[in-house]
């Protein structure tokens, strides 16, 4: 199993609301803290189909109730409908009202500032907070249409946290919380990935961000990577700013390669007919000065020589081009409307993840602005020490500027190609199911 890695996110400590630690990964951990915690006793459930009070929207078969909006913990909705600029022209979207043929299970990056409950004592049980919601929703609500949503509250690492670990050396996920994603996992699996009506298994995309990528890493790990049976219902899975880690030219660690974070799950390459499906699409997006890297201590930096960072354009994908070839992305932003900004606090829910971060003011909940960034697959050194990354051209100027930052696009990830992820777990999901029927 690879080693974790803590990168010190230095400008979280001059100020928790400019900068997102969520995804800081880097040497590995010098110690372990003392655990007070044990096991849920049932998993929690941010987003799951036919629960009351859904975050996600959905009903018992994934299908969006009507209108279609997404519930906040205090009762507080937003619309799911989607601003589609292009061309100077502006369409209002209205989210899809079909029912998903797989499913997807998502983990969120760090966005607690505090514990989750604050006693983090025993078997006591988090409880969904409005930041869980809106990052969820800015970064998968618009699969609902390809997918039922399963999202597992977890006890994550807070932000606080995060930033005392890259300055102490210490653990920074000393707790109980990608135990609390392998229990939700596990659950999932065992009720809810078998079709009632027809008593067989449904596909599954697996989707997670920075910490929630390291949790759903493990995840692939322990239950499908290596394991035929499961691996046979992977649609896809996508583990953004999360550090996938590939010998160089390779697209998996060939089963017998410590230093690679899967061994027989390979990462997503272009197929002369049709989409590649049980793979990884994986990348960290950076937007350096023309010719050069991303700084150091970066997440595309590589963590054992001989090896990468894995970097997959899923727009590339869709094209059926090398992941190296300049690509027109589709990006889709959240607005201010979908994290219930205002004019003090125009971020809202997430104002501490987005800090620096202008959103659209839309009434909608999401801006689609198709061909407005380019990507393209980078690399950079050597064998020894390198960087891999998705690197994003904004001509438009719609992302903010982080030419500089060791972090990069991280907050981003999701949203700078979210319309072409969407359009290929799609095509990914409907080849599932052919090859499947």
């Amino acid at each position: 199993m690879p080693k974790i890695r803590i990168t010190t996110a230095v400008t979280l400590v001059t100020a928790l609301a400019a900068t997102l630690a969520a995804g800081s990964l880097g040497a590995a951990p010098t110690s372990t803290a003392l655990s007070l915690t044990s096991a849920l006793a049932s998993p929690v459930w941010l987003c799951k189909p036919g629960q009351a009070g859904n975050a996600c929207g959905q009903d018992a078969e994934g299908r969006l109730i009507r209108p279609a909006a997404a519930v906040y913990p205090d009762g507080g909705t937003v619309p799911l409908t989607t601003t589609l600029a292009s061309g100077g022209t502006s369409t209002i979207v209205d989210a899809p009202a079909t029912t998903p043929p797989v499913d997807c299970f998502y983990a969120y990056p760090t966005v607690d500032l505090v514990s989750n409950p604050v006693l983090q004592i025993g078997s006591l049980p988090p409880s969904a907070q409005p930041q869980e919601t809106a990052v969820t929703l800015a970064q998968v609500e618009q699969l609902a249409g390809v997918c039922r949503l399963f999202v597992p509250l977890y006890r994550q690492s807070t932000l606080v946290q995060l930033a005392a670990s890259g300055l102490l050396g210490t653990d920074a996920y000393p707790g109980p919380g990608f135990a609390d994603v392998q229990q939700a996992w596990d659950d999932y699996w065992a009720h809810d990935n078998i079709d009632p009506a027809t008593g067989e298994r449904r596909g599954v995309i697996i989707l997670g961000h920075s910490q929630g990528s390291v949790a759903v890493e493990k995840v692939l790990q322990t239950s499908i990577d290596q394991n035929p049976a499961a691996t046979r219902q992977l649609v896809s899975a996508v583990v953004l700013g999360g550090q996938v880690q590939v010998p160089i030219g390779a697209t998996d660690g060939g089963g017998a390669d410590a230093a690679s974070t899967f061994q027989d799950l390979p990462l997503c390459t272009p197929r002369s007919h049709g989409v590649p499906i049980g793979c990884v699409i994986a990348y960290s997006s950076y937007a350096p000065a023309s010719g050069s890297a991303p700084p150091s201590g970066s997440l595309a930096a590589n963590l054992d020589a001989g090896h990468q960072i894995a970097c997959v354009d899923p727009a590339a994908l869709l094209h059926q081009a090398s992941s190296t070839s300049t690509q027109t992305l589709d990006p889709v932003l959240p607005t201010r409307t979908l994290v219930r900004g205002n004019v003090l606090n125009p971020n809202g829910d997430l104002a501490v993840v987005l800090a620096g971060v202008t959103l659209p003011t839309d009434a909608t909940g999401y801006r689609e602005e198709p061909g407005a960034l380019t990507g393209r697959c980078a690399f950079s050194g050597d064998a020894t020490a390198n960087s891999s990354w998705l690197d994003v051209g904004d001509s438009a100027g719609i992302l903010p500027d982080t030419s500089s930052s060791a972090l990069g696009l991280h907050v981003m990830d999701y949203n700078v190609a979210l319309g072409d992820l969407r359009t290929l777990l799609a095509a990914q999901a409907a080849t599932w199911v052919n090859t499947h029927a």
